[in-house]
């Protein structure tokens, strides 16, 4: 059937029909509405018990200690009220968070092992609560009815502040000598078990790219929980500089040979090449680089020995060198 017809039918149904108004029952359903309302304002009079969740914030915590548990962050409480004023905490449904002094709490010892155990019964607060809250509002139980408290001895200590940053110098650029820190070490203070397992703190990892200047800049030091810090951020220097590859001779040097024997190594030098800052150029010398073989490490499959490069000096990097083993003979004193 086409939508027209329909359409068409449905007007032809309302049209042999006459509805009139009637004014008895308009009046009728009028007093229903008012009498709803009459009786709904009378239930509001009356006494309910219900449950509202009240949000809460913990302060001023022993001096010297530190919590090492969690704390629930709301209190579920059953409550006696007036009707009316239990239909306004629902409506609003919004609390400010009611502040637990923690030092002014009842503390009873519960345990003592590697922390310290308290508890304190939440029944306490129900005064308060309803100071907060509202005189109208009558406090019936708490949930939870008991709070823990697990407290450890804070403790101090210093550690070094260790980069966590991405630095790409620009092309034909390097890092030049340490990333150095201001200051180069923080204090941090917790639960003994656990700042004795920290040895260092560390920068929060961030990419640096496209460096071909000396950078100074405040980096944010990334956080440990339950760890206070006694600064959050540091002062990060990086030194940059133009760098160029340098290469120098050095003679080997034979470890770990018996008394009565002489070894004889080729060729008897290492070539090392490195790239270095200009700045430090004139500074790389043969004698600071130490390149060794061990005799120790001989065997009679081969008659080569590998060549390590022991020491080098820290401001040149990508050290290579060549060749990585030499021949040898051994000769009898």
């Amino acid at each position: 059937m086409e939508i027209k017809q329909i359409e068409e039918n449905i007007k032809n149904f309302f049209k042999k029909r006459n509805f009139k108004a009637d004014r008895r029952l308009m009046i009728f359903l009028f007093f229903v509405v008012l009498s709803t309302i009459f009786w709904f304002l009378n239930q509001l009079e009356d006494e309910y018990v219900s449950d509202i969740t009240l949000p809460v914030r913990y302060t001023n915590f022993p001096n010297n200690k530190i919590l090492v548990n969690e704390l629930p962050d709301h209190l579920d409480l059953r409550v006696r009220a007036h009707g009316y004023k239990l239909l306004e905490y629902k409506i609003s449904n919004k609390f400010l968070p009611f502040a637990i002094n923690v030092n002014s709490l009842t503390l009873r010892m519960h345990s003592q092992s590697s922390y310290a155990k308290f508890f304190s019964r939440t029944a306490l607060l129900a005064d308060k609560i309803e100071d907060q809250l509202s005189s109208e509002l009558e406090i019936v139980s708490i949930s939870p009815d008991t709070l823990y408290f697990d407290f450890a001895d804070k403790v101090f200590k210093r550690v070094p502040v260790v980069s966590n940053l991405d630095i790409n110098p620009a092309t034909q650029h390097m890092v030049r000598g340490k990333i150095k820190f201001d200051p180069d070490s923080i204090t941090i203070a917790g639960a003994n078990p656990i700042v004795d397992t920290i040895q260092m703190v560390f920068t929060q990892k961030e990419k640096l790219t496209e460096l071909h200047e000396n950078y100074t800049d405040e980096v944010k030091l990334k956080e440990i929980s339950n760890i206070d810090f006694s600064e959050d951020e540091v002062e990060v220097h990086i030194n940059i500089d133009k760098f160029t590859e340098g290469a120098q001779k050095v003679k080997l040097n034979i470890i770990n040979v018996p008394d009565s024997l002489i070894i004889r190594t080729f060729p008897k030098e290492v070539t090392v090449t490195y790239f270095v800052a200009l700045s430090d150029y004139e500074k790389v010398l043969p004698q600071l680089f130490e390149a060794i073989v061990d005799y120790s490490q001989a065997t009679t499959q081969e008659n080569k020995l590998k060549i390590e490069i022991k020491n080098a000096p820290d401001y040149v990097q990508s050290l290579r060198y060549n060749p990585k083993s030499v021949e040898y003979i051994i000769e009898k004193k």
